[in-house]
């Protein structure tokens, strides 16, 4: 039986200094024994030791409180030094320096999966809190957060009156067609400039860009885009997407433990443009009951198809770099947070296949709109 090595040779570091002093080491079940010539015996109970390195020589152990300024380090270069303390020292500091290192990816992975946990209840419970709320929600509170936000919006304050006539009898005859009665008042306002898009508020409010009605040729391309803002009002998409924002600013907030951004983004809800934005649910929703308001007010489809394309020909990856403000930015392509073009224009196509040999009336067979509709 081979006998078992305890005698070693090894520098103590003492924390102090980069000063290096030669030890003799002998190895006891209870502590580790140093002597340093012309001192006395230095012990070092196994309790208050660790593994710094133990894979390769040289071996390195660690005495006292890792946040101590003055730890001292053992080195040892003996290969047998490492098999040695473990057969001789308790299981628990033997394996201090494998279960370090277990505990260190086990620390990893738990940070990881808290992040994921986070970001998931982040991004599901509001929504999921939001699609239960919104039809418990007063309209007349739909009407007044509406209200908030268009006295903010940079509009129009003299539109050609003209324009807004064509506009405001386009909502009038969508509504008409709408099954059942509604409780929002559908008003049409212009905001000035050369961005392409069009947005529903909450309550009733419906801005459409001058950049739009410069980009429509005809009554029916703007009704097309109506009616989908409109669908956004009555299916309280608007609504929805703002109690989503909102909950999700105050999740993460109240994660990060910032109590003063969460009152100051309750506070600051109606003026944030991009708490409109919509999942691609509500766009494919609000684009399939759009065109069914279409075609139920006897209008030619064709004309939201159109209008459609020509907006794809305008999203923001096939346009030239143009100056804009931030806000622009924002809200710069109807398609910007929409659902593939190809994919929405293949699926109105189909929806009004049916409808393909009808011959459609004019929706104002005594207007010529590109005689009066806004320059670039």
């Amino acid at each position: 039986m081979t006998a078992r090595k305890l005698q070693f040779a090894g520098t103590l570091f003492d924390g102090k200094s980069a000063r290096k002093h030669p030890v003799d080491i002998a190895l006891t079940p209870r502590e580790i024994i140093l002597k340093k010539p012309g001192h006395e015996p230095i012990h070092w109970f196994y309790g208050n030791l660790r593994w710094a390195a133990k894979t390769t020589s040289p071996f390195h152990i660690e005495h006292g409180d890792i946040n101590n300024e003055c730890l001292e380090t053992l080195v040892v270069e003996d290969p047998d030094f490492y098999e040695s303390v473990s057969k001789i020292a308790p299981d628990n500091f033997s394996d201090t320096g494998r279960q370090t290192e277990i505990n260190w990816k086990i620390y990893a992975a738990g940070i990881l999966i808290l992040i994921f946990s986070a970001y998931v209840f982040i991004k599901t419970v509001p929504s999921f809190l939001a699609d239960r709320m919104v039809d418990k929600i007063p309209v007349e509170w739909e009407v007044t957060l509406g209200q908030s936000i268009l006295k903010m919006l940079p509009l129009e304050q003299k539109p050609d009156q003209q324009v807004l006539a064509v506009l405001q009898e386009t909502v009038d005859l969508l509504e008409r067609s709408v099954e059942g009665k509604q409780p929002y008042d559908l008003q049409v306002y212009i905001w000035p400039g050369k961005t392409v898009n069009a947005l529903a508020l909450p309550g009733g409010p419906i801005v459409v860009f001058e950049g739009l009605l410069n980009q429509a040729e005809s009554p029916e391309e703007l009704a097309g885009v109506i009616a989908h803002e409109i669908q956004h009002i009555l299916l309280r998409h608007s609504t929805r997407g703002i109690l989503r924002n909102m909950a999700q600013s105050m999740l993460l907030a109240l994660f990060i433990g910032d109590v003063n951004a969460v009152m100051e983004g309750v506070a600051n809800l109606a003026g944030e443009l991009e708490t409109l934005g919509l999942s691609r649910d509500m766009e494919a929703e609000a684009d399939q009951k759009g065109m069914e308001l279409i075609l139920t007010a006897n209008i030619d489809p064709r004309g939201m198809m159109r209008i459609f394309e020509k907006l794809m020909e305008v999203e923001p990856e096939n346009s030239p770099k143009e100056k804009t403000t931030e806000t622009d930015m924002e809200l710069f392509s109807y398609f910007s947070t929409h659902p593939s073009s190809q994919s929405r224009l293949a699926k109105l196509e189909k929806q009004m296949e049916p409808h393909k040999n009808k011959t459609w009336a004019p929706l104002f067979p005594n207007l010529n709109w590109n005689e009066i509709k806004p320059e670039n």
